[in-house]
């Protein structure tokens, strides 16, 4: 995959469009299509092997910072963090991303009936808290 034909460059250049909760000079984070936050580093990496040590601290670190949103702003009870390299992990978009996914205790899994706007609004609020 190249960055032409990578959703995540074409959503980091502006020519798709996302429900993006926070983005410095080096990474975005947006929504999902199942509404879960993803950070993703600005430059086209495929996966973990092509990571550097700077840009993996840097994803960390907005990792660290959204999820604290998160459970501010949703009011969960953790924040399960997923990340997969190559088709056999089940990677399908081919440009390194950490997933967030909020968890309740119980088990309960997404946000319910919150649409993604909302969502990403709720977390963005957070953020500046």
């Amino acid at each position: 995959m190249t960055p032409a034909d990578c959703p995540f460059c074409r959503i980091i250049a502006g020519q798709l469009p996302a429900q993006v909760i926070d983005e410095n000079d080096h990474v975005m984070v947006f929504l999902s299509l199942s509404n879960r936050p993803m950070v993703v580093p600005k430059r086209h990496i495929p996966d973990i092997h092509g990571l550097d040590q700077e840009t993996g601290a840097r994803i960390m670190a907005a990792a660290v910072r959204v999820a604290k949103a998160m459970k501010q702003g949703l009011e969960c009870d953790g924040i399960f963090v997923s990340q997969a390299n190559g088709t056999a992990a089940g990677q399908e978009v081919f440009h390194y991303h950490l997933h967030l996914d909020p968890r309740w205790h119980g088990g309960q899994r997404g946000h319910g009936p919150v649409s993604g706007e909302a969502l990403a609004a709720r977390i963005r609020a957070a953020l500046v808290l």
